[in-house]
């Protein structure tokens, strides 16, 4: 039986950051809400670093550590993002020619919101799995950079989303996937999902962001126990309590999850509040 799962993987969280709590104070905005968040620090991406060099940042230390046989087996290349830098030609591009990889190499870029990442390793791993080229690697990337902009002196609405400023960063990560996972084993097939269109959050321009973050909550929390309430169709025996030893959460902030998780305790467990 092949096995398969992440072999390694590393991330970049950019070069600069700023102290959200400061970010608070300069907008003038409620310092308890920031804190709601849980958030500390927001990276900021500087003039010369894009997704691209994100990517290549994060992916780079795993390339260099392989040998050259090694590295000759990276056959795909899947860059995941909302961040684009051009509407036709893939990121995967850039960052195959940084990284000096194999030119016999799947090069594609996967663009979709919050998803793509996750997209990405379940292409991964199922090429590995369909064993059309036994030993084969895949290299996954999820970049992303904030185009988010706060209007200075702006109206309730524009005051409204700066609170969500803090959760416009920036960074990378990367994974390896192959036969040989190192870092963690995919469960092949245990999956749940869950989805449909909903207009929370949306780039109408390449530089401009709008979204509607209760609509987006709410959103959250339906998917989340939805998606778990499909998984537990597909594994016998599952408790969200008492089955799993870690939580892994999309994490648009802190907050978000420590919520999501209250809710998912309280429906599925009947849990009290402590």
């Amino acid at each position: 039986m092949v096995v398969v799962g992440i072999e390694a993987m590393n991330v970049f969280g950019g070069s600069a950051y700023l102290d959200v709590m400061q970010l608070a104070q300069h907008r003038q905005l409620d310092p308890a809400r920031f804190e709601n968040l849980l958030m500390k620090e927001k990276a900021v991406a500087l003039p010369y670093e894009d997704p691209v060099t994100f990517g290549v940042n994060a992916a780079k230390p795993l390339v260099d550590a392989l040998s050259e046989a090694e590295k000759n087996r990276i056959e795909m290349l899947i860059t995941c993002t909302e961040s684009g830098i051009d509407f036709g030609k893939s990121i995967s591009t850039y960052i195959h020619h940084y990284l000096g990889l194999n030119r016999n190499c799947r090069l594609f870029e996967l663009k979709q919101a919050c998803y793509s990442g996750t997209a990405g390793l379940q292409m991964a791993v199922n090429f590995i799995l369909s064993q059309v080229s036994p030993g084969a690697k895949a290299l996954v990337i999820a970049s992303d950079i904030s185009r988010f902009i706060a209007a200075e002196g702006g109206d309730v609405l524009s005051e409204d989303w700066s609170y969500a400023e803090p959760s416009g960063g920036a960074g990378a990560v990367a994974m390896l996937i192959s036969e040989n996972p190192h870092v963690f084993q995919i469960d092949a097939g245990a999956n749940g999902y869950y989805g449909y269109e909903v207009m929370d959050t949306c780039r109408p321009i390449p530089d401009s962001e709008a979204g509607d973050a209760d609509l987006s909550l709410m959103s959250y929390l339906d998917c989340c126990e939805q998606a778990f309430l499909e998984y537990q169709k597909r594994v016998q025996g599952v408790d969200y309590k008492d089955t799993f030893q870690y939580l892994a959460f999309h994490t648009p902030f802190g907050g978000m999850v420590k919520g999501a998780h209250r809710t998912m305790m309280r429906r599925l467990t009947q849990s009290k509040p402590n």
